[in-house]
């Protein structure tokens, strides 16, 4: 069973990530869409070693080939 104390920890846990994440919304739209998407091409290259791109729906590659050529990342 769960106590009322718990219960109330666990709300106050979740307001807490909720207002961190409405802050980190709140920063990401404060931002330029080139930083947007300079921070997305940044991401995504160093995260692609992990990556399960065999397990992937979709494939960026497009969006950022056409950044390229647009000169808006390198």
């Amino acid at each position: 069973m769960v106590s009322e104390r718990d219960h109330e920890y666990m709300r106050r846990l979740g307001e807490a990530k909720a207002a961190a994440r409405a802050d980190a919304v709140l920063e990401h739209q404060r931002l330029a869409p080139i930083e947007r998407l300079r921070r997305s091409f940044a991401m995504s290259a160093a995260l692609r070693e992990r990556a399960n791109l065999a397990a992937r729906v979709d494939d960026p590659s497009a969006f950022y080939d056409r950044a390229r050529a647009l000169g808006l990342c390198d």
